[in-house]
């Protein structure tokens, strides 16, 4: 009993962090500001907060979603986040996003991106 009883506290802490995070704050997901806008700077496909590398710019996609209100075709930048700071994470889709205020934002973790460049150079042999 003592066991079910910390498993269900387990799971509620962990339901109640991933359902908490700031993204799901509108505020925190507006345009920079322009002091916060100086912070950030791009050289070629990296971007970097205070001179250091956040993330790489990987692909720009379309993405057509027949269950969008408006049926549109959607334009996305991709990016992977390389720094192991998760709140640049915010920040870095606030920088494209002040860019670029109609375009989906999409950041994936270095790791991720490893794990599936591993899975393919396997798939190549």
């Amino acid at each position: 009993m003592k066991k079910l009883i910390i498993a269900i506290c387990l799971i509620s802490v962990v339901i109640f962090a991933l359902t908490s995070t700031r993204s799901n704050n509108p505020e925190s997901l507006k345009p920079l500001n322009e002091n916060e806008f100086k912070l950030w700077s791009n050289h070629g496909d990296t971007i970097f907060k205070r001179d250091s590398a956040v993330a790489v710019f990987e692909h720009y996609e379309y993405e057509y979603n027949p269950n969008h209100k408006n049926k549109v075709i959607l334009p996305e930048l991709c990016f992977i986040q390389i720094d192991d700071n998760p709140d640049n994470t915010i920040e870095l889709i606030r920088y494209a996003h002040t860019i670029h205020p109609t375009t989906k934002i999409q950041v994936e973790s270095k790791d991720q991106y490893d794990k599936i460049n591993y899975w393919k150079s396997n798939f190549e042999k």
